[in-house]
């Protein structure tokens, strides 16, 4: 593809997730990294420098500027959901890093911005592209052991006082929008949906474990997954352990079990075991952190090709609806201790 039909990409925010975008940028041949933004100007400028790119630092200023075509939002946040609807009425399109939006209200607001603009909107589901869920997704979807009649989760990482402090927005209801959950396992919320069907409700609880003098979000989580099939599910989230553990999904199938587990997908039937898949070993890509995919590059540059009138797909701003619907639905079940429906936008 020659730099003619190339879309000209922004990222908004060059913190802990824009180099990530601008390296998946980079790696794409349907995506031209046009410039970077930031309102710190040295962190624009040491990024722009990086990669050759303009350097902004006004939003406002890449959203008036004509040769954008897309914008990739990489900010804290309470920022998500009114830079993308600025963005979808300015017409670019849109790459939104997780979560969407603080809440689901928020998410509807965006998705009726992108819906009226006629924008398209990746929203950032790399973990979906993990050579492991892919081969699970599949496995599950095409019956071969059966039904999936149960589902749990877990998340074992850490995230330190240091972690907290270093930007004034993490750590705050008002500008994080929650803990734990918003932030680190809302990657996992999706998977328990993109994995086990449509969640009906969820039964949950949130707590501070380990940095009640710092946050006054939570840094642990626990919950209970009512499918609308009948079957059940399980999570438990934490950022309080000792280190990043790769996330362990067990799917337990009618003639079978998975179990993704140290990057690896290992399927246990008729007594054997044999592992299907390996993170480590299928990626191409070295993008991310091995504890939580590498499928930014992948995700990223389908939505590149899909706007070129290529074949493919991405994960869409309605693929997000459950994981906030059931973020929503947990942090309102611990508030009132009850069973709570899932809302979706």
């Amino acid at each position: 593809m020659n730099k003619m039909s190339q879309m000209n990409a922004v990222i908004i925010g060059c913190g802990a997730i824009g180099p990530i975008h601008a390296e998946a940028i980079t790696n794409s041949d349907a995506a031209h990294l046009y410039g970077v933004c930031d309102v710190l100007p040295e962190r624009a400028e040491a990024l722009a420098l990086r990669y050759g790119c303009r350097a902004f630092t006004s939003y406002a200023q890449v959203l008036a500027d004509e040769a954008v075509h897309s914008v990739h939002i990489c900010t804290p946040h309470y920022l998500h959901a009114e830079m993308a609807v600025q963005a979808a009425a300015a017409g670019k399109q849109i790459l939104l890093e997780k979560p969407i939006a603080m809440n689901v209200l928020e998410a509807r607001a965006v998705s009726n911005a992108v819906r009226t603009a006629g924008v398209s909107c990746c929203a950032i589901l790399q973990n979906r592209l993990n050579p492991c869920i892919e081969a699970a997704k599949s496995l599950i979807d095409d019956g071969s052991y059966g039904k999936l009649l149960g589902i749990k989760a877990f998340l074992t990482w850490k995230r330190t006082a240091e972690y907290y402090v270093s930007a004034d927005w993490r750590g705050k209801w008002a500008t994080e929008g929650g803990g734990l959950l918003i932030n680190q396992a809302v990657h996992m919320l999706d998977l328990l949906y993109y994995l086990g069907g449509e969640v009906e409700a969820v039964k949950g609880h949130i707590d501070t474990r380990v940095l009640q003098e710092v946050i006054e979000v939570e840094d642990t989580a626990e919950a209970t997954f009512y499918y609308k099939d009948g079957k059940r599910g399980w999570l438990y989230a934490t950022n309080g352990y000792s280190e990043d553990s790769p996330f362990f999904i067990e799917m337990h199938l009618e003639q079978g079990v998975l179990r993704y587990i140290d990057n690896k997908l290992i399927l246990k039937s008729n007594g054997e075991e044999q592992i299907l898949a390996d993170d480590m070993q299928c990626s191409k890509s070295s993008i991310g952190k091995a504890y939580w995919g590498s499928g930014h590059a992948k995700l990223i540059d389908q939505f590149y090709q899909t706007l070129a009138g290529h074949l493919g797909s991405y994960s869409s701003l309605q693929d997000a609806a459950y994981s906030m619907g059931i973020l929503d639905a947990i942090y309102a079940s611990s508030n009132n201790d009850r069973r709570e429906m899932i809302e979706l936008f």
